[in-house]
């Protein structure tokens, strides 16, 4: 009988770590200093196979100072997918250009690349796909038509560190754009990073940088602090009594007292926050460098994970599970899978003590402040939206974990 409840995350952080995390807030002087990040930001540059990365506090402070970088005009458009981040295209406004939105596969979630040229325009500059949930976008049709009309690509990678298509990284086709933070196969404290192979983009990336500032030492210890107490917090019998009843009290209850921890802040982004201009600091990059050791690793993990799933819910009725193409290497981030029994399902899976998350993407044509923008009808944007769980794979759960989630969502839909 299960008596432990199954997260939905996992910090890749283990014990002795964590301790020297810890002690190493004790030196602020050389805790708060960024002068180990250049090191990690040649590692990752190395591990993701392009010539250069360069160190932000957020993926979103990636993107946009990576769309400043590329020195394009005012209102100069920007193609991405209908259904996303919303920060994506909040990120392209902020930077004075205009988002012209695609809608994607219902299969995939990801930009369909037959619809790109459609909307291609004289004002055209970049392709801006993501990686949805670690599975890659069609990058060889991408880039064949970025290579016809002269644009760049800027991949969102937040949740897809090293997937792989056709055997090359994600982030390495033209510039990617990487998050570190909670619930990404490369955790790191928060922080991402921007790779490329153009010398002359990585120069301009870094003179933006020139402002930065070392982290407040309050701003680290919080960092800090939350990263440890989410990683203890998350450890499977220490979540059944920490964190699973806050789930339980707003997922089935409807407890509104913990709103504020599971509802997608959106704040407005009118110019870049203080927070987009603070460097990564040295604990983050020394946990970097051990992270690249392993992330492949617990990247097999997850796989291995989602293969069990696929294999136990192939044939389900009334459920879509993530595809998983040949030419390219899901890692798994999330299992995503659609159905229209989407808060049923939820709300048993949670009360059989599993946590199923929310889709955060959205169909970001729906969304008031993006509406200005809208150039068509996203009809598989509209169908995945509100309508997307993710089932836990993460590299802490056994394979008994795995076979329960099965088996649970086949008692629901067999019911």
């Amino acid at each position: 009988m299960l008596i432990k409840s199954i997260p939905r995350a996992h910090v890749d952080l283990n014990t002795p770590e964590a301790l020297s995390v810890f002690f190493q807030l004790f030196n602020l002087k050389e805790a708060t200093a960024s002068d180990k990040v250049p090191q990690f930001e040649e590692e990752f540059a190395k591990y993701i196979g392009t010539k250069y990365a360069v160190a932000f506090p957020y993926c979103r402070t990636g993107m946009y100072f990576a769309l400043k970088a590329l020195g394009l005009e005012p209102n100069d458009e920007v193609i991405l997918p209908a259904f996303t981040f919303w920060v994506d295209a909040a990120m392209v406004i902020m930077a004075g250009l205009k988002p012209v939105f695609v809608d994607v596969q219902f299969n995939s979630s990801n930009i369909d690349p037959e619809k790109i040229e459609e909307v291609i325009t004289p004002r055209t500059r970049v392709i801006f796909p993501t990686h949805l949930n670690g599975l890659p976008a069609d990058m060889s049709q991408i880039m064949q038509i970025a290579k016809k009309y002269n644009l760049r690509v800027l991949e969102d990678c937040a949740r897809s560190c090293g997937a792989t298509y056709k055997n090359k990284r994600i982030g390495s086709f033209d510039i990617g754009a990487f998050s570190f933070g909670y619930g990404k196969s490369f955790y790191d404290f928060g922080g991402a990073m921007v790779t490329s192979d153009d010398a002359g983009f990585i120069q301009r990336l870094k003179a933006l940088k020139k402002d930065f500032e070392h982290i407040p030492v309050k701003d680290l210890y919080l960092q800090k602090i939350k990263g440890l107490i989410l990683k203890f917090a998350n450890m499977p019998y220490l979540y059944t009594f920490l964190l699973y009843p806050r789930v339980y009290d707003y997922y089935i209850m409807g407890n509104q007292r913990y709103v504020a921890s599971y509802r997608v802040k959106m704040p407005s982004y009118g110019s870049p926050p203080q927070n987009f201009i603070v460097d990564l600091n040295n604990i983050q990059a020394k946990f970097g460098l051990k992270q690249i050791k392993r992330i492949d690793l617990t990247n097999k993990k997850r796989m291995d994970n989602a293969r069990i799933l696929t294999r136990e819910l192939t044939g389900v009725a009334d459920l879509i599970l993530p595809p998983f193409n040949p030419d390219r290497e899901h890692v798994a981030v999330h299992y995503a899978v659609w159905t229209e029994k989407f808060k049923d399902l939820q709300k048993f899976l949670i009360l059989n003590k599993i946590d199923a998350q929310n889709e955060s993407a959205v169909d970001t044509t729906a969304m008031e402040r993006f509406r200005p923008y809208v150039n068509g009808n996203f009809a598989a944007a509209k169908k995945l939206d509100g309508k997307i769980i993710f089932l836990p794979t993460h590299p802490n759960l056994k394979k008994s974990d795995i076979l329960y989630i099965g088996a649970k969502i086949k008692e629901f839909f067999n019911r």
